[in-house]
């Protein structure tokens, strides 16, 4: 119940972000650029409205976002934290501090937490 709530929200937000936009295929990466404004990612909702907006299929919609890596298809926390795992990084032991992230946010990286407010890159 409380997720159709979310996507009628959702739902209702695009559209009216879509209201100052004209039906054509050409302004998709404005479009997208306001929603992810919006709401700090691109919802699957938003880009259902969008497809149907501007007819264009949703494979499409996914290739321009998964393209540019402005967009994100997942939201963000608050605060992002990313922990170095290159060669000398991992050497002075930062897959101990990974590991720890991960134990004590209880999130992967490319997760975020429950709360929405911490990002592990």
């Amino acid at each position: 119940m409380e997720e159709n709530c979310v996507d009628e929200k959702v739902k209702q937000d695009t559209e009216k972000i879509l209201e100052k936009y004209p039906k054509e295929k050409d302004i998709l990466i404005m479009i997208l650029n306001d929603v992810q404004e919006k709401f700090g990612y691109i919802p699957k909702k938003a880009q259902e409205v969008i497809s149907k907006y501007l007819s264009i299929p949703m494979a499409e919609i996914y290739g321009v976002i998964t393209f540019y890596s402005r967009f994100t298809l997942t939201p963000k926390g608050k605060y992002n934290i990313s922990i170095c795992l290159g060669t000398a990084c991992y050497v002075k032991g930062s897959q101990k501090l990974l590991d720890r992230a991960k134990e004590r946010l209880k999130i992967e990286p490319g997760e975020v937490t429950k709360d929405r407010k911490i990002f592990n890159r």
